[in-house]
C-alpha cells in the first residue's frame, strides 16, 4: 500500500488529538483532584465507591443516633444519682427518726424534711429531654443495623413504691410509729440497679460508637483510593503526557509544513 501524505497528515493529527485527550484529562484530574469524572472512565470502581457511600451515609446516621443515645443515657444517669442522694438524706432521717429520745417537735421537722424530699424526688421522676419525658417509657434507639438499645428507664423500674414508701414514712415519724428502713434501703437497691444498667448499656453504645468510626475510616479510605488522584504520580503523569504531545505538535507541524510545500510545487 503506498504512503500518502495525506495519510501521514491524518494519522499525525489523530495521534496529535489522542495525546492531547490524555494531556488534558490528566490535567483535569490534577485539577479537581479525582481520578473519576464520568462512570465510564471505571464503571467497576463507581459501583464499588457507590456502595461504599451507602454504606458511610447510615454509619453517619447510626452516629447521630449514638450521640441522641449517649444523651439520654448520660441524662438518665445524672437522674438517677441525684434521686439516689435524696433517698440517701432520706434514710439519714429515719434513723434519726428512730431514735427514742426525739420529741415531738423533732419529729415535726423531720416529717416536714422527708415530704419536700417526695417532693424533689418526684420533680426528678418528672425529667424531661428536649422536650420529652425521660422515665416515660421505653425511647429506643437504632445504633447499628440490627441494633437498637433502649436509652432510658421508665418510672417503674427506677422508683418502684418509692413514692408511697415515703408518704407512709412521713406519717409514721410524725404519729411516732415504727420506721421500715428495709423499705427505704430497698427502694436505694432498685435505683442503684437501674442506674448499673443504664451504665452497662452506654458502655455498649460507646463500643458500638468507635466500631462505627473505625467502619467509616476505612470505607472513606477505600473510596479514596478509587476516586481520589495520587498527586505525586498524577503531577509525573501530567509531565509526561504534556512533554508527549508537544513533540506530536512538533512532529505535526512538521508534516503539516512538508505536505503545504509539496502542494504548492
Amino acid at each position: 500500500m503506498r504512503v500518502t501524505q495525506q495519510m501521514l497528515h491524518q494519522n499525525s493529527v489523530r495521534h496529535m488529538n489522542q495525546n492531547l485527550s490524555r494531556f488534558e484529562k490528566t490535567n483535569s484530574q490534577v485539577s479537581t483532584g479525582k481520578m473519576i469524572e464520568r462512570p465510564s472512565d471505571n464503571p467497576n470502581g463507581v459501583s464499588k465507591a457507590m456502595s461504599m457511600k451507602s454504606s458511610i451515609a447510615s454509619n453517619e446516621q447510626y452516629a447521630r443516633n449514638t450521640d441522641e443515645a449517649k444523651l439520654w443515657l448520660d441524662e438518665t444517669d445524672q437522674t438517677i444519682s441525684s434521686m439516689t442522694s435524696v433517698m440517701h438524706r432520706v434514710r439519714e432521717l429515719a434513723v434519726h427518726a428512730s431514735n427514742g429520745t426525739i420529741n415531738d417537735s423533732d419529729r415535726d421537722v423531720i416529717a416536714s424534711e422527708l415530704e419536700e424530699l417526695s417532693t424533689q424526688l418526684s420533680q426528678f421522676a418528672q425529667a424531661k429531654v428536649n422536650g420529652q419525658a425521660l422515665f416515660g417509657g421505653d425511647k429506643k434507639f437504632t445504633i447499628s443495623d440490627g441494633l437498637s438499645i433502649k436509652a432510658n428507664a421508665s418510672a417503674a423500674e427506677v422508683l418502684g413504691d418509692t413514692m408511697a414508701v415515703l408518704e407512709n414514712l412521713a406519717a409514721a415519724v410524725k404519729a411516732g410509729n415504727g420506721i421500715d428502713l428495709d423499705a427505704i434501703d430497698g427502694g436505694m437497691e432498685r435505683m442503684l440497679g437501674a442506674q448499673a444498667d443504664i451504665g452497662a448499656r452506654t458502655n455498649r453504645v460507646e463500643a458500638t460508637e468507635n466500631r462505627l468510626k473505625d467502619h467509616t475510616f476505612e470505607l472513606k479510605t477505600a473510596v479514596s483510593k478509587i476516586e481520589d488522584v495520587d498527586y505525586a504520580e498524577a503531577i509525573i503523569r501530567l509531565k509526561s503526557e504534556e512533554s508527549i504531545y508537544q513533540a506530536s505538535l512538533s512532529a505535526s507541524s512538521k508534516i503539516i509544513q512538508q505536505s503545504l510545500m509539496d502542494f504548492l510545487r
